[in-house]
C-alpha cells in the first residue's frame, strides 16, 4: 500500500515537471500564450529559485555574421521578411494581446466559487455573576463551513448566495443542544439605480476592450504594408544601384577615352589646353559618382539585409540577399475617383480612426453617468435550519442531527429578509465633472484627428497619382537617348548621367509598376497573412 502512495505521488510530480517551468519562457506558437503552467509546476515553481535571466549583448556575439547569400525573388524576400523582421513581430503580436485584454474585460462577469472553513475556540473567565445559570469560566468553540457564490449582473448588480454552516459546541449552562448545528441558506443583491446603471453600461469597458482589439489588427495591417513596401523599395533598390554603379563605370571609362581625345586635339593645337583641364575635371567627377555608386549599392544592401533579418545562424548581421528577378516595367491603369473612394473607406488607418472615435464617445458616455448620485438598492433573503444533540434531562423542539437542521432549513419556517437603499451624493462631484468635461474634450480631439486624416489620405492620394505617370514617362527619357545619341562628346557622356530626381522616379516606378504577376503573387501574399494574423486571436 506505501508503495503504491509513493507511486502516484511520483506520477503526480512527473506530470507537473512535465509542464512549461517559468512564465518567461518563450511559447513555440500564437495558440500556446493562452497556456498556464501545470498547477503543480506553479506549486513547485513558488518554492525555486528564479533562473538567471539573459544579460546584454556580448563582443563575440556583435562580431558575428552570416557569409552566405541568398537570391530571393521579390514574393519570397516578402515571405521571409515577414516571418523574421522583428519589428512586423512586435506589431503581430499585439492584436494577441488585445484580445487578452477583451476577455481580462469580459471576466467581470465570471461567477466566483468562495470555499470558507474557520475554527476559533475561546476560554472566557468571568468575573460577575449575571444570573444563577452562568458560570465563572466559558469554553466556547465554533466550526464554521461556508460555501458562496458571486457574480455580477448586466445590469451591474452584485449578487451573492451563500450557504452557511455553524457548528457551535459551548459550555453555558443555558445551552441545550451540545453541540448544535445553525446551517443558513441566503443571498443577497446590490443594484444600483443611478450611478452605474444603464442600457448597456456594464459592458460599455467590453465593447471598448473589443474596438481596441479591431485597432491593433488594423495597426498591424499598417505595419504589415509599411514593411511589404520598405522591402519592395530595397528590394529594387539594390536591382537600381547595381545598374547605377554599372553606368557610371561605364561613364569613367567614356570619360577617360573623352580625356585622352581632349588631350591629343591639344598636343595637335586643335584645342586650347582648358580643354583638357575640363576633361579631367569630368573624369574626377565621374569617379566620384563611382564611388557614391558603389556606397549606395552597399547600404541598399544592408537595408534589405536587416528588412528580411534572414538569420538561420543566429548572428548579429542576417545573410545577404541579392534579387533573383528583375524589375518589369508594365503600365498600370487606374482610375482617380476609384482609388480615392478606396483609400477612404478600406484604408486601415482609416477605420482605426473610426473605431477611436466610438470609444472615445463610450468612454463620454459612461463619464456622463458618473454626473450622477449613487442611489442603490439592497436586498436579501435566507432561510434557517437547527438541530443539535440534546443534553440528558433536557427538553427542545428542535433536537436532531444535522439533516434534521436541514430539513428545517428547507420546511421554510425560519427565514429573514432586508430591503434598503443608500443615497449618496457628492456636494461638490468635481471629480465626476472633471472626468466628463476630458472626455467630451477626447471625443472632440478624436473627431478632428479623423478628419486630419482623411484629409492627409486624400492629399496623398492625389499627389501619388501624377507622380505615379510621371516617374514612369521620366524613366523612358534616358533610355531613348542613350540608344538614339551615341556617346560622341560632352552631351553624350550627360546623357548617362541619371540626376537625382530621375533616379528617384526610377525607384518609384519599380515599386509601382512591378509586373502583374508579382503584383498579383505579393496581393494574395497579404491577404494569407492577415487571414492567419485574424485566425490567431480566436
Amino acid at each position: 500500500m506505501r508503495a503504491l502512495c509513493c507511486a502516484r505521488v511520483l506520477a503526480i510530480l512527473a506530470i507537473s515537471l512535465s509542464g512549461p517551468a517559468y512564465a518567461g519562457d518563450p511559447p513555440s506558437a500564437p495558440a500556446d500564450y493562452a497556456e498556464t503552467p501545470n498547477p503543480f509546476r506553479l506549486f513547485i515553481d513558488q518554492w525555486s529559485p528564479y533562473p538567471t535571466l539573459p544579460g546584454g549583448l556580448t563582443l563575440e556575439f556583435l562580431r558575428s555574421a552570416d557569409e552566405e547569400t541568398a537570391a530571393l525573388t521579390l514574393r519570397e524576400a516578402v515571405l521571409v521578411g515577414v516571418e523574421n523582421n522583428p519589428g512586423i513581430i512586435v506589431d503581430r503580436l499585439e492584436p494577441l494581446r488585445t484580445a487578452e485584454e477583451t476577455l481580462r474585460e469580459k471576466s467581470i462577469f465570471d461567477p466566483t466559487l468562495v470555499l470558507e472553513y474557520s475554527k476559533d475556540y475561546e476560554i472566557d473567565p468571568k468575573g460577575t455573576r449575571t444570573s444563577s445559570f452562568s458560570t465563572a469560566l466559558q469554553r466556547t468553540r465554533n466550526h464554521n463551513y461556508n460555501l458562496s457564490v458571486r457574480k455580477v449582473l448586466r445590469t451591474g448588480a452584485q449578487l451573492d448566495i451563500s450557504f452557511l454552516n455553524n457548528r457551535l459546541i459551548s459550555s453555558f449552562p443555558t445551552q441545550v443542544l451540545k453541540p448544535q448545528d445553525r446551517p443558513h441558506l441566503g443571498f443577497s443583491v446590490a443594484q444600483p439605480l443611478l450611478r452605474d446603471f444603464g442600457w448597456g453600461l456594464t459592458t460599455i469597458f467590453v465593447r471598448m476592450a473589443e474596438n481596441r482589439e479591431e485597432i491593433s489588427l488594423f495597426d498591424y495591417r499598417v505595419r504589415l504594408a509599411q514593411l511589404i513596401q520598405r522591402i519592395t523599395e530595397a528590394y529594387w533598390a539594390i536591382a537600381f544601384a547595381r545598374e547605377n554603379l554599372k553606368v557610371q563605370t561605364k561613364g569613367v571609362e567614356l570619360a577617360e577615352a573623352l580625356l585622352k581625345g581632349a588631350e591629343a586635339r591639344v598636343r595637335a593645337g586643335i584645342l586650347a589646353p582648358v580643354a583638357a583641364i575640363e576633361a579631367q575635371a569630368e573624369k574626377a567627377r565621374r569617379e566620384e559618382l563611382v564611388i557614391k555608386a558603389d556606397n549606395e549599392l552597399k547600404i541598399a544592401r544592408t537595408e534589405l539585409r536587416f528588412a528580411l533579418n534572414l538569420n538561420p545562424q543566429e548572428t548579429f548581421l542576417p545573410r545577404r540577399i541579392e534579387p533573383a528577378e528583375s524589375p518589369s516595367m508594365l503600365p498600370l491603369p487606374v482610375e482617380r475617383v476609384s482609388i480615392l473612394e478606396n483609400a477612404l473607406t478600406r484604408r486601415p488607418e482609416i477605420l482605426s480612426a473610426g473605431l477611436k472615435v466610438q470609444n472615445q464617445a463610450l468612454q463620454a458616455r459612461y463619464a456622463e453617468n458618473q454626473l450622477l448620485p449613487r442611489l442603490d438598492l439592497k436586498a436579501g433573503a435566507g432561510l434557517t435550519g437547527l438541530g443539535g444533540d440534546l443534553k440528558p434531562g433536557e427538553s427542545n423542539p428542535y433536537a436532531g442531527n444535522y439533516s434534521s437542521a436541514i430539513d428545517r432549513l428547507g420546511s421554510g419556517n425560519f427565514y429573514d429578509y432586508s430591503v434598503g437603499v443608500i443615497l449618496q451624493i457628492p456636494l461638490s462631484n468635481a471629480h465626476a465633472r472633471s472626468r466628463y468635461a476630458g472626455a467630451r474634450i477626447e471625443l472632440d480631439q478624436a473627431r478632428a484627428r479623423q478628419r486630419e486624416l482623411i484629409s492627409q489620405i486624400t492629399v496623398e492620394v492625389e499627389r501619388a497619382l501624377p507622380g505615379h505617370f510621371k516617374g514612369r514617362d521620366r524613366l523612358s527619357i534616358p533610355g531613348a537617348r542613350g540608344r538614339g545619341s551615341g556617346v560622341e562628346g560632352p552631351g553624350g557622356l550627360q546623357q548617362l548621367d541619371l540626376a537625382p530626381e530621375t533616379r528617384r522616379g526610377h525607384a518609384s516606378g519599380a515599386v509601382q509598376y512591378p509586373s502583374r504577376r508579382a503584383e498579383k503573387g505579393i496581393g494574395s501574399l497579404v491577404g494569407e497573412i492577415l487571414k492567419q494574423a485574424v485566425g490567431s486571436r480566436h
